[in-house]
């Protein structure tokens, strides 16, 4: 059951951990604990840590194993993202959970409290542990650890040193705790036992007492019921997580198994996906970290100066087709993993991993630390750009209520507004402190701050400067483009005056513009490939034919139907995300893109042989990286397919099934600085409609999404 601390009744005041800290909230240089990278947290030897991960672990048991019943379950907080679609601290006067808010700007202040809710209900959980478990010193020490203690990130951009590498190369890689060898983990425990192994409940979600998600046994309000749909055959399918008792990551089963009610835990396949997302290339062919899409899709978030343009998918005024949240949502599709197709001996079921779809993607233990790293990322960039924030135009979202987080137990939902800093909140990244950077009088140095951010996400995360120095260091090699390009290290150490200098290049992207519900809310994805489409479905970025250079992702729901044919969804009478019902009769768009500098650096540099698409003569080696050479090249190689994420087949016919996708090459340019402490700059982007033009989907200038004459034109 839960602490006795967290009320069952009365609205529950969301705060985050304030204990030892500064009442004064406002403080701009308050001190707050950070929320540490999940690794750093999980092998640190500092006795805080120890006994950090002393509570933790037990204390993240006992909140899963408490009843779906109990408020404070982990079941029915999960339940707060999607199903069972259930009210929480609420007053009864609203149907229906109809919470999360994708596709709009709160999409990332709404989730910030609901972070600090589950952040702030562990660490009642490891309080009563401590309480229970610890006496004399040993409780003293465990509850200051408990109160410096915050939730980790799972920092799925940067590469680190992969532990299970005999050669110590770093790569993409899931948080060690979540891996295979951890089902048990090493913590301290109280006297006399002083250490031993305990479950982590972290591996997966187990359902409490061995129930299933949907189990008759549960409240009817409770269960979480089947979904169905329709696939392009019009043919009925469901989607069966009411029969699972363990959640599943790539679960790759068709039918109801054992296995899959368990819940199935692929997690190699996840970090293959992972590794993978950063090259398509064929193996054998990769080649020191050039083309490392992922750290350059993360840093290029960065970049964007706008607010609304970077927090959510909702088409931006300014061309902007690159946000947070198209991201967010490639990395919900490649931790859950595609459905393996629907088999009609099976029931035509479609089986996803957990994290795969909105409606129980929380009940996945990894969405928690994902998030952690969202919200971080968000943090970073309010850093960088703090001005920024809702325009004129959408100055009342500022103040929309973000249900149901409330602030206080009167019941004032938190807004925007309220959700706008971490520091008031109690917490705080690395690289984000800022009495780390003070001028001699004691005053925040807000530029000398901003410089050290940039000069570490430079470091970690811009694999596009990296990608152009090793360019341009190799593009008058005696060996020719055909050299293959080593570590940055290693190409500098064995070139003469390797003096970094500035350098505006040119840059290439996929833009893709769709309706979020076009297919009433049924999940789609939208393959990028310079080069063959394999032949197999679902398409995986491991394949042999190495030519899946990006996605984009439509994370969405099925649209409900209101319960009361005269009730609008906003009064909040649907049973089902009411978010998703408005955004269906707005016939609302979204966007996303696909960066391909670096996969055309490689295919350059390693003369890679494409095969030109059905019927069209073209280069199949790319001879260069200037748009005259690139634009041809990837009119003759560039394709792109859409699949239904439920069964990774591909919609056949794109126009008649899903008109609103639109594709687009764009050509622009890019900025690095020789000086790391200076944001590159990615701007001037131009569609090239002769890539696309003629192709189901592809943009043109009757479609009118760029400015008339502004197209990319050779030799302007």
């Amino acid at each position: 059951m839960a602490p006795k601390s967290l009320p069952q009744t009365g609205f529950y005041p969301i705060k985050g951990i304030q204990a030892g800290l500064d009442p004064k909230t406002t403080n701009p240089l308050r001190k707050v604990p950070q929320r540490m990278e999940f690794d750093t947290w999980f092998t640190s030897q500092e006795l805080v840590h120890v006994n950090q991960r002393a509570l933790f672990f037990p204390a993240f048991r006992n909140f899963c194993q408490a009843k779906p019943d109990d408020k404070f379950s982990f079941f029915q907080i999960a339940g707060i993202h999607g199903k069972p679609y259930n009210p929480w601290d609420e007053d009864g006067s609203r149907k229906g959970g109809n919470y999360c808010t994708h596709g709009v700007t709160t999409f990332t202040t709404w989730h910030r409290p609901y972070l600090l809710l589950f952040e702030q209900v562990i660490y009642e959980y490891m309080k009563d542990y401590a309480t229970a478990s610890f006496k004399g010193k040993d409780l003293e020490d465990m509850l200051k650890a408990a109160d410096q203690w915050r939730l980790p990130y799972w920092d799925w951009a940067a590469k680190k040193a992969d532990p299970v590498d005999k050669k110590g190369r770093w790569d993409y890689n899931i948080p060690l705790v979540f891996q295979d060898t951890q089902k048990k983990v090493e913590i301290r425990l109280p006297q006399p036992q002083g250490s031993g192994k305990v479950d982590n409940a972290l591996y997966q979600f187990t359902m409490p007492g061995g129930l299933a998600m949907g189990d008759e046994k549960l409240p009817p309000a409770l269960r979480i019921t089947p979904s169905q749909g329709r696939d392009a055959q019009n043919k009925v399918f469901t989607t069966p997580y009411h029969l699972t008792k363990g959640t599943s990551r790539h679960p790759a089963e068709v039918g109801i198994t054992q296995g899959w009610i368990n819940g199935i835990q692929n997690n190699e396949k996840l970090v293959a996906t992972l590794r993978n997302v950063s090259f398509g290339v064929p193996p054998g062919v990769r080649a020191g970290s050039v083309t490392e899409s992922l750290r350059d899709a993360y840093f290029r978030l960065f970049t964007i100066e706008n607010f609304e343009d970077f927090a959510s998918t909702r088409p931006s005024s300014s061309g902007v087709y690159h946000n947070c949240e198209s991201l967010h949502n490639g990395m919900h599709g490649w931790c859950g993993g595609p459905a393996h197709g629907h088999a009609q001996d099976a029931g035509r079921n479609a089986q996803q991993g957990h994290m795969s779809v909105v409606a129980v993607a929380a009940f996945d233990p990894l969405f928690w630390f994902h998030h952690c790293n969202i919200d971080r990322t968000i943090a970073i960039w309010q850093a960088l750009h703090p001005t920024s924030w809702f325009s004129p135009a959408h100055r009342s979202e500022e103040t929309d209520p973000l249900r149901p987080f409330h602030k206080d137990t009167a019941g004032t939902y938190w807004t925007s507004l309220d959700a706008r800093e971490t520091v008031p909140l109690g917490y705080t990244y690395p690289l984000l402190d800022r009495t780390t950077h003070l001028t001699p009088t004691g005053t925040y140095d807000a530029p000398a701050h901003q410089r050290a951010i940039i000069t570490s996400l430079t470091d970690t995360y811009n694999a596009a400067r990296s990608a152009a120095e090793k360019a341009a260091l190799t593009a008058d090699s005696p060996t020719g483009p055909g050299l293959r390009l080593m570590s940055l290290s290693a190409l500098l150490a064995a070139t003469p005056d390797p003096s970094p200098t500035d350098r505006i290049v040119p840059d290439y992207a996929v833009n893709v513009l769709y309706e979020k519900m076009a297919l009433a809310g049924r999940q789609f994805t939208v393959h990028v490939f310079v080069g063959r489409v394999p032949a197999r479905t679902p398409f995986d970025f491991s394949d042999p034919e190495g030519s899946l250079v990006g996605e984009v992702f439509n994370f969405t729901s099925p649209a409900p139907v209101p319960t009361d044919a005269h009730a609008s969804v906003d009064a909040g009478k649907a049973a089902g995300c009411v978010n998703c019902a408005r955004q269906a009769a707005e016939h609302a768009r979204a966007t996303g893109r696909v960066v391909l500098t670096n996969a055309l650096i490689t295919r350059w540099k390693q003369r890679l042989v494409h095969t030109p698409r059905e019927g069209m003569a073209g280069p199949k080696v790319l001879e260069g990286m200037e748009p005259e050479v690139v634009v041809p090249f990837l009119r003759a190689n560039l394709r792109w397919r859409v699949t239904t994420a439920d069964d990774g087949k591909v919609v056949e016919d794109l126009e008649g099934t899903v008109p609103s996708v639109k594709v687009a090459v764009v050509v622009g340019k890019a900025q690095h600085f020789a000086d790391g402490g200076k944001l590159s700059r990615f701007w001037d982007y131009r569609p090239a409609y002769e890539v696309t033009r003629g192709q189901p989907g592809g943009v043109d200038e009757s479609d009118g999404l760029y400015p008339v004459g502004g197209e990319w034109r050779p030799g302007v």
